[in-house]
């Protein structure tokens, strides 16, 4: 008996003993769909090293490429989704094994005659759902690396488009500084001119006005500044110290030519990686309701196998089976909702593959407007404000112009300048809101 137990304890575990892929394994495939500084915290020794990786990152002026990379190293909700995968993965794990065997043992004794009894009772139909287990966990790994590659690329995204903001917010402050300084010493002269009564007091009131609305003007400028800021810290996941980077002051310039758009949702329907998540849970629904019809009527029977022995007699061994009878659960039940479950993620496919499209359309559109009103600005509006202000120069050098005219031109200058900085970003931003759409930059955010 106990060579039976034995050589059963043996098939469980060779049955059982199948390989299966790794986290790092996952890891890697994601790593190689997006981008190749990603970095899987799992130990206070790695995250160690990555607190010094982004560190030095930060001790040079902070360009959006190093943004990124930051990003994907250090956001911790980005850690919280490398960890599906180790959960998915320990399900694939999980799913090869079967049920622990129930060892049982009683002992009785009564009218001088003691009775021992030694049971083995094993789930025998594990062995057989196992493949389909397999299967399904596998699927479902899969749809855990589109999902987890996916949201690296929105990181990729929503860092490109903070990072635009923070750029262009400081810029906009660094600008307007210009022109506040330039309303001060405007405003000295007034005063002066006012004493020397060669301005009414009229105008040095609206030059006052003036200069006073330019202090609010700054100040909403700075505290968009530190907004911008802000949300490209939290984006980052620095704090403290790393908090005083500096940013590259490289200034930001249109691209040199718009993608065509044709093609362009076919491209995005074959790269997005929500989009082939989409398909891998049709894929398990359908394993699913595959798996819940064939085991419907039997998902369960039980090997026993049992020694008995009593006093001054031989050993009586003894082997049976137990199975469930289907007369009141047909499975019905779990039929039906498997069928929906499946019907269910084929009309969310349908719906993720018409939003791609619709997402691809309305990307390129912004994207579109975003360059033409750039280039407008860039090569009509700021030339002509420019000449104006240089006009009125010349015609308060003149005296001919006060110097109510010329702040204003040169307010209408700089307010040109700033719309120009403002669409610049747009640009960019619509360019990498296209990026995620098609699935990455050239499919790699890499």
């Amino acid at each position: 008996m106990k060579k039976e137990i034995l050589y059963s304890f043996i098939t469980l575990f060779a049955l059982c003993g199948c390989s299966t892929i790794s986290q790092n394994e996952v890891f890697n495939g994601v790593r190689e769909e997006t981008s190749k500084n990603l970095q899987w915290i799992k130990t206070p020794q790695e995250a160690a090293i990555v607190d010094e990786n982004v560190n030095d990152l930060l001790s040079q002026p902070l360009s959006q490429d190093n943004a990124v990379h930051i990003a994907l190293i250090n956001k911790r909700s980005l850690q919280q989704m490398y960890e599906q995968i180790g959960l998915s993965q320990s399900e694939l794990v999980q799913a090869g094994l079967m049920s622990n065997p129930l060892l049982g043992y009683s002992i009785g004794h009564g009218g001088g005659v003691t009775r021992s009894t030694l049971s083995l009772d094993v789930a025998l139909l594990d062995i057989l759902w196992i493949p389909l287990r397999r299967e399904l966990a596998g699927v479902a790994l899969e749809e855990t690396r589109f999902r987890v590659g996916d949201e690296v690329l929105k990181t990729v995204r929503e860092v490109k488009k903070a990072y635009i903001d923070a750029r262009i917010a400081q810029e906009k402050v660094a600008l307007y500084e210009n022109l506040l300084k330039s309303h001060e010493a405007s405003i000295q002269l007034a005063i002066r001119q006012h004493t020397a009564g060669n301005l009414s007091k009229r105008n040095l009131l609206k030059m006052q006005d003036t200069y006073a609305h330019a202090r609010l003007a700054a100040m909403d400028l700075n505290r968009e500044n530190a907004m911008a800021r802000e949300t490209l810290n939290r984006i980052l996941g620095v704090y403290g110290n790393q908090t005083k980077y500096t940013l590259e002051n490289t200034p930001l310039e249109l691209g040199i030519a718009l993608l065509g758009a044709n093609g362009l949702e076919t491209r995005a329907i074959h790269n997005r990686l929500d989009m082939n998540a989409a398909i891998k849970a049709v894929d398990y629904a359908a394993l699913e309701a595959g798996y819940t019809q064939n085991t419907r009527l039997l998902n369960e029977m039980e090997l026993s196998v049992q020694s008995e022995k009593e006093t001054d007699t031989q050993r009586f061994n003894s082997f049976g089976i137990k199975i469930p009878i289907p007369i009141f659960d047909f499975g019905q039940g779990r039929v039906g909702k498997a069928q929906s479950m499946y019907n269910q993620k084929v009309h969310r496919l349908y719906e993720v593959a018409v939003n791609i499209r619709s997402q691809v359309r309305e990307s390129y559109a912004q994207l579109r407007y975003a360059y033409d009103k750039a280039v407008e600005i860039k090569e009509v509006i700021l030339p002509v404000n420019q000449q104006i202000l240089e006009e009125t120069k010349l015609f308060y050098n003149g005296m001919l112009d006060g110097i109510y005219e010329l702040l204003e031109d040169q307010r209408r200058y700089s307010e040109a300048k700033m719309q120009s900085l403002v669409f610049v970003g747009e640009y960019h931003k619509a360019q990498a809101e296209l990026e995620y759409v098609l699935g990455g930059d050239n499919n790699g955010a890499k």
